[in-house]
């Protein structure tokens, strides 16, 4: 168990990562200090905010980074962050008076540049729009002719005369406009306070904390390995660069495997062609690992 230090606001230039706990999950929301600890300590984490720019979409995600149990008590441990906890202050008249006005700055300001951006793109599209009218046009006169009306040539021949301004813009409406979302807590309204950090607590929570800090020791990137069937991910680079080359598994080292259980490992492992390992502390508290591979009978 550790219990992080005293919050300071310069912690950064401490060279301490400040993790920010949120409804019991820990994230980090500056961006040097994100990458710090991908780039210095191998502290991968996960991206889960949407990109401003791409905000529909999540094959690519952005800050914050949430933090795993493991990956914050190893930090903890060797002095390189604290976790903190904001706490909502009182918000007055005044706050939420200027919180209106700067938001409907934003929505004025967002309508100029959705009309200028779409006076452009019509601009640019004008003739195929004129085309597409005269086609729709002439549609219209063949099938006028097709009734016995009778239409001389000269009128599929006439050109349309249009403008960017006779093109309809439609009004951008105000619950449509983009939203500004801090990546920060404003300190004007928010106490951060300490957070006693208590994981590990059970035995299952501890064998997988020295698990993860062995291998991080190794030289190891962990990632979460749930999506795996494991506990941990291990890769021998940083995960943007390397494949994974195990599934870390923590047991229990008095534990029984089935049979089923190992067959669905070693199938899990050969066919995303990694090695699974089961990692467990044995009666001298000492860590053992054995690696599952799945070999065919000839």
């Amino acid at each position: 168990m550790f219990e992080c230090v005293t919050y300071n606001r310069m912690s950064f230039d401490r060279g301490k990562t400040t993790i920010t706990l949120i409804n019991g999950q820990c994230f980090v929301w500056n961006s040097k200090q994100a990458r710090f600890l991908r780039e210095e300590l191998r502290i991968v984490g996960t991206l889960c905010g949407s990109l401003p720019r791409a905000p529909m979409q999540n094959t690519h995600l952005g800050l914050p980074l949430q933090l795993m149990p493991e990956e914050v008590t190893l930090l903890l441990e060797k002095g390189l962050a604290e976790v903190v906890e904001n706490t909502e202050d009182v918000i007055t008249e005044e706050m939420k008076l200027e919180y209106k006005n700067k938001e409907k700055k934003s929505y004025k300001r967002q309508v100029e540049l959705y009309t200028r951006e779409r006076q452009e793109e019509i601009k640019r599209k004008l003739p195929q729009i004129i085309a597409g009218k005269k086609a729709k046009r002439n549609k219209v006169l063949d099938e006028r002719r097709k009734n016995g009306e009778i239409i001389d040539d000269s009128e599929f021949e006439k050109e349309i005369e249009m403008t960017v301004e006779d093109v309809g813009i439609p009004t951008l409406q105000e619950a449509s406009m983009l939203m500004e979302i801090p990546l920060a807590c404003d300190p004007s309204t928010t106490t951060p306070v300490l957070v006693k950090w208590t994981y590990p607590k059970s035995d299952k929570e501890v064998l997988r904390y020295r698990v993860f800090r062995d291998l991080w020791d190794k030289g190891h990137y962990l990632t979460s390995g749930s999506k795996f069937g494991g506990d941990f991910i291990a890769y021998p680079g940083d995960p943007s660069r390397f494949h994974s080359l195990f599934i870390v598994v923590c047991k229990p080292h008095s534990a029984s495997i089935s049979g089923i259980e190992l067959i669905t490992m070693g199938r899990l492992g050969t066919n995303v062609k990694k090695t699974i390992v089961l990692s467990s502390v044995d009666e001298n508290d000492k860590l053992c690992y054995t690696s599952l591979q799945w070999t065919g009978i000839s």
